[in-house]
């Protein structure tokens, strides 16, 4: 497959040489200079550039290039909405019948608000249980795009992903997984607030399981499909982390917060299920990445 993938970032960075590995020719979108230095196949410009004709010779495209958390739609309100919704449905709809457009949507429309201390855990949702009271500009402009694809675009998937986590070059360091083990590493404690709330979080290696497979599989695909690790609380997470690094768990105060699981049993049957890891070896694998990462750049100083 030729395939082109928009966003060379936290996730594209990751995915970009498994794809490659399983035998595809990927060509990187990036407007960022420096997320594109020393990529052999790249375009250095905005995805809103692109016309029909430069999508004509890909049979895939992969779409993770959005405003990608709260905080940035709440600092861009206005970006989030074009970005996340108006110009991807555009690029949906430039781009030809057959060519498959695999995007990132997001779990977090499934979220709801709990009291602090709130023990019942969420239901498990599914596709179609999608919570339809956005609130924030993020989950508002991924749930209209979800819903807007349906009806003006085709050959279309969104994944919704579970909190995303995982070692990547261009790493997100304030991720919830993330950002408990390097304060394990770093200050030698795990600070956890609302442990009783849920979350359903997602590794990248998961999710390069499930993009490499959905780029092959044929025939038409779901709308919507849940693309998720694990379901636990953050609690557990937390916990597990304090374990694995020998430090202590530092309680915070409970605050209003949001909770959810989901179901993600269909893109198991279309996909198939990815390797199962522990969470403790996820935590060592981490630590590992990092250390090497660490490693490799005092090796560069000292080079220069």
């Amino acid at each position: 497959m030729k395939v082109l993938l928009i966003g060379h970032g936290y996730v594209g960075s990751y995915l970009r040489p498994i794809v490659e590995a399983a035998g595809h020719d990927v060509v990187i979108c990036d407007q960022n200079l420096q997320r594109i230095t020393g990529v052999p196949f790249a375009m250095r410009c905005r995805y809103q550039e692109l016309s029909f004709g430069d999508f004509r010779d890909f049979d895939v495209i992969l779409w993770f290039a959005g405003h990608s958390s709260v905080p940035m739609s709440l600092s861009d309100p206005d970006g989030a909405v074009a970005n996340n919704c108006l110009d991807l449905l555009q690029l949906a709809r430039r781009k030809p019948s057959r060519t498959r457009l695999i995007y990132a949507s997001t779990a977090s429309v499934y979220s709801a608000e709990v009291e602090a201390g709130a023990d019942a855990p969420p239901p498990e949702l599914s596709e179609a249980e999608t919570k339809l009271s956005p609130v924030n500009p993020y989950d508002c402009s991924k749930i209209s795009f979800d819903a807007l694809a349906r009806c003006f675009a085709e050959n279309v998937v969104g994944l919704r992903l579970g909190t995303v986590c995982g070692y990547s070059p261009q790493l997100r360091g304030e991720l919830v997984f993330n950002a408990m083990n390097r304060a394990a590493i770093n200050d030698r404690a795990v600070s956890v607030a609302n442990p009783k709330s849920w979350r359903n979080i997602l590794f990248l290696d998961d999710l390069a399981y499930y993009v490499t497979a959905l780029i092959e599989a044929e025939g038409a695909l779901p709308a919507i499909l849940n693309a998720g690790s694990y379901n636990l609380t953050i609690g557990e997470l937390a916990a597990t982390i304090a374990q694995v690094h020998d430090v202590p768990m530092i309680r915070r105060a409970d605050t209003k917060t949001y909770s959810f699981r989901m179901n993600c049993a269909l893109i198991k049957s279309i996909c198939g299920a990815p390797p199962r890891t522990t969470l403790i070896d996820r935590c060592r694998d981490f630590t590992a990445a990092l250390k090497a990462a660490s490693d490799r750049l005092d090796t560069m100083a000292m080079a220069s």
